[in-house]
């Protein structure tokens, strides 16, 4: 076992209702031997390199969870001497002058969860001027790495270019974008997404012109084309506030409320205590179900994705299109669709930047 990434899901518990969240909220939080037992046990797993995130619900509803692991990690690490970075991934909501210096002493990366012009049609009322004064106050922090992701659904997808130009003129160097699997995206909606892409791609070629740089995720180059493969499980691991042991953050979510599940037995590495007893028998029997989530593993309604020409190109998390179809491997066509349009705007971007 070696594990390059490491998530503690502190709570549940969200102080935003996102209407469009696959969440299932509650009041479960990850207790403090737990926390200990588990950093204790793993750290000798971590690589060299390793990052220790910190999820919800909102992780900063468990701030003092989080001061606690950050000093434990360094104590640990006076014998380890390994280089551990922090991520956290916040709505803001919590990001005061206090969590920010904290943040900034200890070199975290922020993942901001920002919708940009659709803030407030599925989030918080109010959060949006908040957020954009947020933004500002992030940059005076320079110990701190940060991003901003955004949702967009069929609905708000409208939104989608002049959300991410706000938040490139508000200074953000990262944007991410991702679009909501549910409900099902109609012609539509996925001819407003082409449109939006379209825009955002000139934008952008404009930006590179004069920045030499590329601030959205989804039009970088790829480095080196292969076949995509879920790394959780082999490369990273998460646990859940319930004490339990998977492979990333979102099977936790997924099966949550299926403890009888099939998929729960074949995706769960089980409760921290036994793991720590039983690692040796327990990591190698489930391990092997990890290492079928591949592209070329998954299918859609139509075809399996090994006969697409873009299976080399595409990157589905399995979880993420398993929320539309409601099983883990299979792509619904919309996602498939969404995937597609993306994919050729960026090689669209990439071709019209080479020639200048």
């Amino acid at each position: 076992m070696e594990f390059s990434s490491f998530t503690f899901i502190l709570t549940y518990d969200c102080d935003f209702h996102c209407s469009y969240c696959y969440q299932k909220k509650g009041k479960e939080y990850l207790d403090d031997i737990s926390l200990k037992k588990s950093l204790d046990f793993f750290f000798p797993y971590f690589s060299s390199d390793c990052h220790i995130n910190f999820y919800g619900g909102e992780p900063l509803l468990a701030f003092d969870r989080i001061q606690e692991a950050v000093e434990q990690v360094h104590d640990i690490n006076r014998t380890h001497q390994k280089n551990i970075g922090f991520s956290l991934t916040t709505n803001g909501s919590r990001l005061d002058e206090n969590v920010l210096a904290f943040c900034d002493r200890h070199r975290f990366e922020v993942l901001l969860s920002f919708d940009g012009l659709a803030q407030e049609v599925y989030r918080k009322k109010g959060s949006f001027e908040q957020l954009v004064k947020l933004l500002k106050k992030i940059q005076e922090f320079p110990g701190i790495e940060f991003e901003t992701n955004s949702v967009f659904t069929c609905e708000t997808v409208g939104y989608l270019a002049e959300s991410a130009r706000l938040l490139i003129e508000s200074g953000v160097h990262d944007v991410d974008i991702s679009l909501s699997t549910l409900p099902p995206w109609d012609e539509s909606s996925l001819n407003r997404l082409k449109e939006q892409f379209s825009v955002l791609r000139v934008y952008l070629l404009d930006y590179h012109k004069k920045n030499k740089h590329i601030p959205v995720a989804a039009f970088r180059e790829s480095p080196g084309k292969k076949v995509f493969g879920c790394s959780a499980g082999r490369d990273r691991m998460a646990l859940s506030p319930e004490g339990k042991l998977w492979g990333c953050c979102f099977f936790a979510d997924f099966y949550r409320d299926t403890p009888e599940s099939e998929g729960r037995f074949r995706f769960c590495f089980g409760d921290l205590e036994d793991f720590i007893k039983n690692h040796k028998r327990i990591y190698p029997q489930v391990l092997p179900h990890y290492d079928l989530l591949r592209m070329d593993h998954f299918s859609t309604p139509q075809e399996l994705c090994m006969m697409c020409p873009y299976v080399k190109d595409c990157a589905v998390c399995p979880l993420d299109a398993a929320m539309g179809s409601s099983v883990v491997g299979v792509i619904p066509s919309w996602v498939c669709r969404m995937n597609k349009i993306t994919l050729e705007q960026k090689f669209l971007f990439l071709e019209e930047l080479e020639k200048g």
